[in-house]
């Protein structure tokens, strides 16, 4: 195997204080166009909140332009081929998609901390409950948990079929999203390219064979791990309370369990609920005490799972409560616009403002009478009457010591207390209609300039991590193809079928939804039923509801 080349070694790598930092300002710090039009996610304290995992930071961004959240992983130090390790795994998941897996982005030189760029992997946020906090809402819902384990036999299946392996299976790197399972952390994942290379990691030591080392790194990786969840899951579903005399930081096992199989209370426990938990706890028990080449893989223990659709059998109410800190930012993720004066026929008629009663005790020669709260709306046509109020602005904003300043520079000069007073009335009236002036011109030409443009069919640009990789900045990978299985062979486009399908997203609309104008020519594909457009993998629209 050829050596690896490795990333140019940095003279310090930032702390999560110095990541936190940069990160409250993201035009700044990000090379990604994407990123650059997002705000963190902060805490009542309004500091960014972040995740402190085994190898990085992980950060919530929330975009500002509606394409949603994102995940932003911050390397918590060297490694000298990450770059030829995320590059491998992103060209596999490109040439075949993997279901279940998150697609993500590697950016070598992503954020700049303290003058110096720094590799990120960044990837859509994924809502929803890590599998441990899933479980323990669930644990008397035998139903769920079942539908729980048979998922996870086709998120199993799915990778061996692929021919990767994830390399950290445990319950914080599988996410729950609408009854769903999702996978996180591509730190150890194993491709076929990557053939004679060892691991970067060997994962949780609750779910992991206990005699793994480096130097095991290939397709078979997950098969212990893989084994030890989908026999939690069986467990939990016949006898809930194991969950409370054994879960700590892992669902079931641990590590001394698999260290001396034939003392443990919990492989006891798991044998004496029915024939398969004995069975599947026998064949993990030797597994340990084997070498971890050794251990079969999952699709050769247990029948397949349900042929039917997940959708079709799952349980009706999936969804539970998520505990965050995350708080609702007040300031701006909407799209600020200048303000524009409007003519008086074309102001929406509203209620008349009610006035604050004039001061009986302090009043000035600008003040009059009473005076609206809300903002003065002037014509910026009318450029005399907006130099006299800007004027006006000007005399009043500043202190009262500059006039008597100017006045005593002319006393200085020579001039009689008379002749000086008179010389400052006009010198001061002189500089506020001066800049009053120049105020009402500037006005008048950003109210030409903000006029509205003819109104054009809206579009939305593509999206930039969707770009072919040869349009791409090198040091920017783009994100993978959508997380869903592809449709094998999908019809062609007629013009005339009543649902249309988006390529790249997997997603299909009646004819006369809004979306349908987004979708660009090359992507479109038409189906006759909602039922075609599924079979093709394609999954119904939430907004025009096409399979209703």
């Amino acid at each position: 195997m050829a050596a690896l080349q490795t990333e140019q070694i940095p003279r310090y790598w930032p702390s999560a204080r110095h990541f936190t930092e940069v990160i409250q300002c993201p035009s700044v710090c990000f090379s990604h166009p994407v990123l650059r039009k997002t705000l963190p996610a902060v805490d009542r304290l309004g500091m960014p909140i972040v995740t402190s995992g085994q190898f990085a930071y992980v950060y919530k961004l929330k975009s500002m332009n509606g394409g949603g959240d994102f995940a932003v992983r911050c390397f918590r130090g060297y490694l000298g081929d990450r770059d030829q390790r995320y590059r491998a795994i992103q060209e596999h998941v490109l040439s075949s998609p993997v279901p279940y897996l998150s697609q993500f982005s590697y950016a070598s030189e992503g954020i700049l901390v303290g003058g110096t760029r720094f590799p990120i992997l960044f990837m859509q946020w994924i809502e929803g409950p890590t599998l441990d906090l899933y479980v323990s809402e669930m644990l008397h819902r035998r139903d769920v948990l079942l539908h729980l384990a048979d998922e996870w036999l086709r998120v199993v299946n799915s990778f061996q079929a692929s021919g990767i392996a994830h390399g950290d299976l445990q319950h914080g790197n599988v996410i729950v999203e609408h009854g769903q399972l999702r996978l996180i952390d591509h730190d150890g994942i194993f491709v076929p390219r990557m053939n004679g290379w060892s691991a970067c990691e060997v994962g949780h030591q609750h779910y992991q064979h206990p005699r793994r080392t480096a130097a095991q790194f290939d397709e078979n990786l997950d098969n212990f791990s893989a084994l030890v969840i989908y026999l939690t899951l069986l467990s939990l579903a016949e006898r809930p309370g194991l969950w409370e005399e054994y879960h700590d930081e892992n669902l079931l096992f641990t590590k001394a369990d698999f260290a001396d199989p034939s003392s443990s209370t919990l492989f006891a426990k798991v044998r004496e609920i029915g024939t398969e938990h004995s069975r599947l706890a026998d064949v993990l028990a030797k597994a340990a005490a084997g070498p971890p080449a050794s251990v079969p893989r999952l699709e050769q223990l247990v029948d397949g799972p349900s042929r039917l659709p997940s959708w079709m059998n799952a349980p009706v109410d999936l969804e539970t409560t998520t505990k965050t800190r995350e708080v609702v930012r007040t300031d701006a993720l909407t799209d600020r616009r200048d303000v524009r004066w409007l003519p008086w026929h074309e102001r929406p008629k509203q209620q008349p403002l009610p006035m604050t009663p004039a001061s009986s005790s302090s009043q000035t020669i600008f003040n009059t009478g009473s005076v609206p709260p809300g903002p003065v709306v002037r014509n910026p046509d009318r450029v005399a009457a907006n130099t006299f109020y800007f004027g006006k602005e000007f005399f009043r904003g500043h202190f009262f010591w500059w006039y008597w300043g100017v006045y005593v520079l002319f006393q200085f000069g020579g001039l009689t207390a008379g002749a000086s007073l008179l010389a400052t009335i006009l010198c001061v009236t002189f500089a506020c209609l001066l800049y009053g002036l120049y105020r009402a011109i500037e006005e008048q030409r950003n109210a030409h300039r903000l006029a509205p443009a003819p109104q054009r069919a809206a579009s939305l640009p593509r999206p930039i991590w969707l770009t072919p990789i040869s349009q791409q900045p090198s040091p920017i990978i783009p994100l993978a193809p959508p997380l869903m299985t592809q449709p094998a062979s999908p019809p062609a486009t007629q013009s005339t079928e009543p649902f249309i399908g988006n390529r790249v997203l997997g997603i299909f609309h009646l004819r006369d939804c809004g979306w349908v104008e987004q979708i660009s020519t090359s992507n479109i594909v038409s189906f006759a039923s909602p039922s075609e457009a599924t079979s093709h993998g394609y999954k119904p629209c939430r907004i025009c509801s096409p399979a209703t």
